[in-house]
């Protein structure tokens, strides 16, 4: 009995262990080789405590000035090795953004899968790399997240 006890706290502590931590500073590359929006990468700031995330992104929204404006995420969880939370962007009629992101095997990149979100028509694209002019929803688009220094 002890040895079958002994067995499973192992396997436990191993996936313990094994577990991916999200939490730091990641640049998201956008879609089709752009470093994210206008003027430079996004870059996105996450804490994870056991499997709950939070963070902010910051994205450059402001084209003339090249601002930063950062938005908190909301929702952040993690199975696994695979986040997901959800942003808010605008102010007149906010939109929505998914991000699903897994981990990979050497733990300095995500791959997400970005779903939501509104292109501008106003010739930026939005951080979910959505086609500037695009208008409405954008399609889901795989954006590569690297660890930034």
């Amino acid at each position: 009995m002890r040895m079958l006890l002994c067995t499973v706290l192992l396997a436990v502590a191993a996936v313990a262990a094994m577990a991916v931590n999200f939490s730091g500073k990641w640049a998201l590359q956008g879609a089709a080789g752009r470093g994210g929006s206008r003027g430079g990468a996004t870059i996105l700031t996450l804490t994870q405590v056991g499997n709950e995330v939070t963070g902010t992104i910051s994205v450059r929204i402001d084209a003339g000035s090249n601002s930063p404006v950062n938005d908190e995420i909301w929702g952040g969880k993690v199975v696994g090795d695979a986040l997901s939370f959800y942003i808010w962007t605008g102010t007149d009629q906010p939109a929505k953004t998914t991000y699903v992101g897994v981990m990979s095997a050497t733990g300095d990149e995500i791959t997400f899968t970005v779903t939501g979100g509104r292109g501008s028509g106003a010739g930026t694209p939005s951080a979910a790399g959505a086609q500037p002019g695009s208008g409405g929803q954008a399609g889901a688009q795989e954006v590569k997240a690297k660890r930034a220094k």
